[in-house]
């Protein structure tokens, strides 16, 4: 895979997913592609992930790219996630996300965060 085709795939890959398009992002994976969360893999983690999102944000974050390398068929992107929470918070974790493809599907999405900062700004309050 060139290096501009694997940057565009995971940021349609993305912006399919977190917009809660659940069927939509599927429909650009394998039909056994995993998620991880750091090493754990998240069962059903593409479904579970895309209806999270519209649940835990009052509109679909926004992504900046600051770094993207490509190699061969994994893409690793460097994102800042930007949003505002359901609870009315401003959101803004620094993510890692490795995605692997085989051809133009995705097969694995790999992604390391800051977990403590988003379990604060998503924690119910008390």
């Amino acid at each position: 895979m060139d290096a501009e085709t694997g940057k565009r795939l995971v940021r349609e890959f993305l912006e399919t997913l977190h917009s809660g398009d659940i069927d939509g992002a599927l429909k650009r994976t394998t039909g056994d592609a995993k998620l991880l969360i750091f090493n754990n893999e998240l069962p059903d983690g593409f479904r579970v992930l895309g209806g999270m999102i519209p649940a835990l944000f009052s509109v679909a974050p926004t992504r900046e790219y600051t770094k993207q390398f490509v190699d061969g068929d994994a893409v690793i992107s460097q994102i800042t996630i930007r949003g505002t929470t359901k609870g009315g918070e401003q959101y803004e974790n620094y993510y890692l996300i490795v995605i692997t493809f085989v051809g133009d599907k995705v097969a694995k999405m790999q992604e390391y965060m800051d977990s403590a900062y988003a379990n604060a700004k998503f924690a119910p309050p008390t």
